[in-house]
């Protein structure tokens, strides 16, 4: 999984960006870690946006990523609670699928 690290500071994103926005002057820098996480928050969703209903119910989470300071967000393929550890399943429509880890 490929995050973002700045050159300058200690902020993180798993998107890029043309510079900081924490501390406006550093470079992102891609970096690849590990998708491996632990589930930090989630919810399961009933009643879906219309581009999601035909997924309904379906469960969103917050994962820790175990390698660097980022959270984010996916769609789990599995019930889950806090403090699960996950992994990365794939992509699906630009979504990130965590699945629980063996």
């Amino acid at each position: 999984m490929k995050i973002f690290a700045c050159m300058n500071c200690d902020y993180h994103s798993v998107t890029s960006k043309y510079t900081c926005p924490k501390c406006q002057q550093g470079k992102l820098q891609e970096t690849e870690v590990s998708p491996k996480g632990t589930v930090y928050s989630f919810t399961d969703i009933h009643v879906a946006p219309a581009e999601f209903a035909h997924i309904a119910p379906y469960t969103v989470a917050l994962i820790q990523l175990d390698e660097a300071p980022v959270k984010v967000t996916a769609r789990m393929d599995s019930e889950v609670t806090i403090g699960d550890a996950v992994e990365l399943k794939g992509l699906e429509e630009g979504a990130f699928i965590y699945t629980k880890a063996n």
